[in-house]
């Protein structure tokens, strides 16, 4: 069960990574097709890096108490 869990948790936080990683990649690729309501891309991105950050951050605490390695 604990092994499932941690993968469990990994993956989330993988994917956490990958959708914020994405979302920035097509704000500063198309800045111009932003939609209205994000205006501010710098906040935008900004906001997103912190996910970046907090989701690495989270897979690296997990991997040094739980981790197998």
């Amino acid at each position: 069960m604990r092994e499932q869990i941690y993968k469990a948790l990994m993956v989330r936080y993988q994917y956490q990574m990958e959708d914020a990683l994405l979302k920035i990649d097509l704000l500063m690729s198309s800045p111009n097709s932003v939609i209205v309501e994000h205006t501010d891309i710098t906040g935008e991105i900004d906001k997103l890096l912190h996910k970046v950050a907090d989701a690495k951050e989270n897979m690296a605490t997990l991997r040094q108490y739980y981790g197998t390695n």
